[in-house]
Formats: C-alpha cells, structure tokens, sequence
C-alpha cells in the first residue's frame, strides 16, 4: 500500500476553492456581463443626463463621479457570492464538501477569493471608462491603485455579510431580492 496523502493545508483548501469559483464565472457570462454592462450604463446615464445639471460640465462631475461609481459597482457585484453559495446549498454540494478532509471554512474563504477576480473586473470598467470620460485625478496612478485596493477590500468584507445573507435565504432568488 502507497503512502496515506496529506490533508491539505487551509490555504491550499481555499485557493483550490477559488479556482471553482473562477471556472464557474466562465459558466456563466450572465454575471460578466452584468459586471461590465452595469457600470457602463451608469456611469453613461449620470454623466450625459444629470453631468452638466449637478456640476455644471460634463468633465467636472466624472471626477466626482467615478469613485462614487467605483465603490457602488463593486458593491453592487458583492451580492453574486452569496447567490452562488446559496445555490452550492440548494444543489447539495456543501453536504459533498462536508465528507472531504479539507479545512471547513475553505468552501467559504475561497469561493469569495474567488469573487475577488468579479470585483476587479467591474472596477477596471468603471475606471477604464472614466479615463475614457476624462477621469483625471489629482495623485495621478499612484492614487488610483491604492484606492483600487481599498474598494476590494471593502467588497471582500461586504461579501461575508451577503454570504451570511445568502446562507440563511431559502433559494437564491431571495438573496437578490433582498438587494
């Protein structure tokens, strides 16, 4: 008999995780094109119909703009993790989980690794545009890449509070009704 194999360590578990939440976005381009479609229509709608209204020129309100947009897409596709969860739930997958030696909050951890890849996708829009929009802000790059970060931190941690949303729900339907 060969060796008994090791369990896997927890990050090892999670990133492992993360990669299925990954392949399952390619499975479902419903979600990525929500991610680029919705800020586009947004940041579209607000610039040309209520830009020169608010701010008095179109240039002057994308710089206020795009970080409010930044932080409201990213928020906006937050939601998606738990509506996956919900669903892993409903299909039974989390009771196959349940039966593998790996650590527990790996299903978890990961999946919302995984979404972190969701969350960059909509703010390199949202950013893209606004550079496109003339989106000029004062500190430049090195402005734009920390506040980057901190958007998907936040988006990291409004995702646990949607997946403990989307664990108590009975279907996913109900997740995005609660949006």
């Amino acid at each position: 008999m060969g060796a008994r194999r090791r369990r896997p360590t927890a990050a090892s578990a999670s990133l492992t995780l993360a990669w299925r939440a990954l392949v399952k976005l390619k499975h479902t381009p419903t979600q990525i094109i929500e991610v680029s479609i919705w800020p586009v229509m947004m940041i579209l709608m607000f610039t040309f119909i209520f830009g020169g209204a608010v701010a008095g020129s179109v240039a002057d309100y994308v710089q206020h703009l795009i970080p409010g947009m930044l932080v409201l897409g990213v928020a906006m596709v937050s939601q998606y993790a738990a509506i996956g969860l919900n669903t892993d739930v409903q299909k039974g997958i989390f009771d196959r989980f349940r039966s593998l030696a790996f650590w527990r909050p790996a299903v978890i951890v990961g999946a919302l690794a995984g979404d972190l890849v969701r969350y960059a996708m909509a703010a390199a829009v949202v950013i893209g545009l606004g550079a496109i929009l003339g989106f000029r802000p004062d500190t430049g790059l090195s402005g734009i890449l920390p506040s980057v970060g901190l958007t998907l931190v936040f988006a990291f941690s409004l995702s646990w509070v949607w997946t403990a949303v989307g664990l108590l729900m009975s279907r996913p339907e109900s997740v995005s009704m609660v949006s």
